[in-house]
C-alpha cells in the first residue's frame, strides 16, 4: 500500500455500502437481523455502477457442558413448582394488553416468517426441539436464519404457554450468541403474564446485555416466583437505581448476612448499588482468586464497565463473543476484540464490522494491530484501483488465522469484493473474492465471476451452489476436478459439495450416483431426524423446517456435520421456499468444511 488512508476513509466505505445491490436474501430480510431500514427495498444503484451481465427430534442431544447463562444453574431447588395463584393487576388498559397467542418482534411483512410457520404441530414437540438444540451451531447462515425465525411474530403452538414458548425461543437465541434480540423478545410479553420460566430466562437476557435496570420491573415477581439469591439481590440494585438508598442498604446487608450471593458475586452487587443514585459505596473488584464466569458476574461487571480477565471465559461457549461484541457500554476498542467471533457466529454483519472498524480507526488509543486492520479494511473499499483494493483484502485474509478469524475477515470484505469487476488478472484471488461476497449473500455479484473461476476450483463450487436462477448442472468431470484439489479430511468438502448440489437439484443424476460411489457416502441416508424435516417440508411448514435444520447443524464446525444432514437441510429449505438460505448454507458448508 502506497497511499495512506485518510481518517474518514472508513466512513466513506460505509457510505459506499449503500450503493451495492442487496443480496437475494435481502429481498426477504437483510443478512443482519434487525438493521436500519429492515425489509426496505434496495435503493437503485447509481448510474456509474456496473451492472452484473442429527438425531430424531426427541433425541437431539443437548450440550454436554453447562454454558454461561444457563437459567437452570441458579434456580432454587427448594422452591415449590406450584406457586399459589396471584391476583394480576395490570397497569395498562385492556385494549393495550398484548396477546400471548402471537408473540414476536418482526412480522412477515417486515421480513419475518409467516405466522403459521409451525402449522398445527403440538407445542410440547416444538418445545422439546428448541430445548434440546444446543448452540452455537456450525453454520453462520443457519444462525442468521434462526435469529429471524425465533424473532418472528409466529402463532404460539397449541398446548404450551405463550410466555414459556417465548422463554425457550429467547434462551435459544442466547445460546446462539444473540443477547440483544433475546432481550427484545422477552420484552414482548407483558409483566403480568410472566411465568417462572420466563423470569429465569429474562434474567439471563438482561444480564447478557449488562442491563441490570431491565430487571427492575420484574424484581418483585422474580423473587416471588423464582426465589433465588440473584432475584433477591436485584431488589437492592433496583432500589439504588431508584435513589432509595435506605432500602438498597437494607437489602444489600440482608443479602450479605443471609448469603444470597457470596464472594465476588456479592461485591459486584455492592459495586452496582454504589453506582446508583446517591450511592456512596466504593468497591474494588479483585479477580485473582475468582474461578470461572457465570451470568451474574458477566452482567454486573458489564453494567459497571469492568472487563473480567480473559481466563475466566476459557471454559464457556463461544456464544459469549456475540454478547460481548454487542455491549454498548464498552468502547469500540474493547468490542472489536470479540468482533471476529461474533461475525463468525452470525451476530455481526458486514456493515456492523465496517462500522465498528471505522470507529476503531478514529480511536488513537486503539492497539496498533487493530488500527492496521482498520486501515487495510478502509483500503479494501476506498483505495484507487482494483489492484490496490484486492491487495488490501488479501492482506486481511492472509493475516487471519483459521476458523473464526478467517471467516470474519471474509465477512468484513464482502461488499468490497463486490466492487471488483470480474477480471482474469485476479484469477488467483477469485476463490476468496467469491467466498467473501457470499458471506453477505451477494450472490448476483459473485455469479459474475463464473467465467473467471476454473472448473473444479472452490470459486466454481461456490458459484454453482450459490448463484441465483438457472445454473448449469455439475457433471462428473467438475466434481472430480474439485476432489483432486480437496485437502479436507477424507474429502469431506467434496461430500458436502455433492450433498449441496443434490439438495438444490444442480447436478447430473448419473454424476451424483457415480461420485457418491467414489466417495463412499450416502447423502440420502434416512434417520428419524431426516424423516421429520422431510415431513415438515411436505406439509409446507417453513418454521418447522428451519427449526429442524438448526437441530441438524449442531456441531462446532462444518467438518463435523455429516453430508447427508446438509442434503436433507438444503432440500427441505428449498421445498418450502427458503432457497436463498439453502444456497448460502450450502456454499458456506463447502467453504469451511
Amino acid at each position: 500500500m502506497t497511499d495512506k488512508i485518510s481518517k474518514s476513509s472508513l466512513l466513506v466505505a460505509s457510505a459506499l455500502l449503500l450503493v451495492i445491490s442487496l443480496p437475494a436474501l435481502g429481498q426477504q430480510g437483510p443478512e443482519s437481523l434487525l438493521p436500519e431500514g429492515f425489509g426496505d427495498p434496495a435503493p437503485p444503484p447509481p448510474a456509474s455502477a456496473r451492472r452484473p451481465t442429527p438425531a430424531a427430534p426427541g433425541t437431539v442431544a443437548p450440550s454436554a457442558a453447562t454454558t454461561v447463562g444457563d437459567p437452570n444453574v441458579e434456580a432454587d431447588a427448594e422452591t415449590d413448582e406450584e406457586t399459589p395463584v396471584q391476583i394480576v393487576r395490570y397497569d395498562v388498559p385492556p385494549s393495550a394488553r398484548r396477546s400471548l397467542s402471537n408473540i414476536g418482534i418482526i412480522s412477515q411483512a417486515s421480513g419475518g416468517f409467516p405466522a403459521d410457520s409451525f402449522g398445527s404441530l403440538s407445542g410440547p414437540f416444538l418445545m422439546q426441539v428448541v430445548e434440546r438444540t444446543s448452540g452455537p451451531i456450525a453454520s453462520r447462515w443457519g444462525t442468521i436464519m434462526a435469529r429471524r425465525l425465533l424473532a418472528s411474530r409466529t402463532n404460539t403452538p397449541e398446548g404450551v404457554s405463550g410466555a414459556d414458548w417465548t422463554a425457550e425461543r429467547a434462551w435459544l437465541l442466547l445460546r446462539m450468541g444473540d443477547s440483544v434480540v433475546a432481550r427484545n423478545l422477552v420484552q414482548q410479553v407483558d409483566g403480568g403474564n410472566y411465568t417462572k420460566r420466563l423470569h429465569e430466562v429474562a434474567m439471563q437476557a438482561y444480564l447478557a446485555n449488562g442491563d441490570v435496570a431491565g430487571l427492575c420491573p420484574l424484581s418483585e415477581s422474580g423473587v416471588r416466583l423464582v426465589n433465588n439469591g440473584n432475584w433477591k439481590m436485584s431488589r437492592a440494585i433496583c432500589a439504588s437505581l431508584a435513589g432509595e438508598q435506605g432500602s438498597a442498604t437494607a437489602f444489600i446487608n440482608q443479602g450479605r448476612y443471609q448469603g444470597w450471593v457470596r464472594g465476588v458475586d456479592y461485591l459486584l452487587a455492592e459495586k452496582v448499588v454504589g453506582a446508583g443514585i446517591n450511592g456512596r459505596r466504593s468497591v474494588k473488584i479483585e479477580w485473582d482468586n475468582v474461578e470461572g464466569m457465570n451470568p451474574w458476574r458477566f452482567g454486573l461487571s458489564a453494567a459497571v464497565g469492568l472487563e473480567p480477565p480473559e481466563r475466566l471465559f476459557s471454559t464457556i461457549g463461544r456464544q459469549v463473543d456475540g454478547w460481548r461484541a454487542q455491549l454498548p457500554m464498552f468502547t469500540p476498542t474493547i468490542r472489536v476484540k470479540y468482533a471476529s467471533g461474533a461475525a463468525a457466529l452470525g451476530i455481526l454483519s458486514n456493515r456492523d464490522m465496517v462500522d465498528l472498524y471505522a470507529q476503531v480507526f478514529e480511536d488513537s488509543d486503539a492497539p496498533d494491530a487493530e488500527r492496521t486492520k482498520a486501515e487495510n479494511l478502509g483500503n479494501a473499499y476506498t483505495a484507487s484501483g482494483a489492484d490496490a483494493k484486492v491487495a488490501a483484502m488479501t492482506s486481511l485474509w492472509s493475516a487471519a488465522a483459521a476458523g473464526a478469524d478467517y471467516h470474519a475477515a471474509l465477512v468484513m470484505t464482502a461488499r468490497a469484493a463486490a466492487l471488483i469487476a470480474p477480471d482474469a488478472d485476479h484469477k488467483a484471488e477469485a476463490d476468496g473474492l467469491v467466498a467473501s461476497m457470499l458471506t453477505a449473500g451477494l450472490d448476483r455479484s459473485a455469479a459474475r465471476w463464473v467465467s473467471v473461476v476454473p472448473d473444479g476450483s472452490l470459486g466454481w463450487a461456490l458459484i454453482t451452489l450459490g448463484a441465483p436462477g438457472r445454473v448449469a448442472p455439475a457433471d462428473y468431470g467438475n466434481l472430480d476436478a474439485f476432489y483432486s484439489n480437496d485437502e479436507s479430511v477424507e474429502g469431506h468438502k467434496s461430500a458436502l459439495l455433492l450433498a449441496g448440489l443434490s439438495g438444490l437439484g444442480r447436478i447430473d443424476a448419473d454424476a451424483r450416483t457415480e461420485f457418491g460411489g467414489d466417495l463412499k457416502v450416502n447423502i440420502s441416508r434416512q434417520t428419524a431426524w431426516s424423516k421429520a424435516i422431510t415431513a415438515a417440508a411436505q406439509r409446507g411448514e417453513k418454521g418447522t423446517v428451519a427449526l429442524m435444520a438448526i437441530a441438524g447443524m449442531q456441531a462446532a464446525s462444518w467438518s463435523s456435520i455429516p453430508a447427508f444432514h446438509l442434503y436433507h437441510i438444503v432440500r427441505a429449505l428449498r421445498q418450502v421456499g427458503l432457497e436463498p438460505e439453502a444456497r448460502m448454507i450450502a456454499a458456506e458448508a463447502v467453504t469451511f468444511g
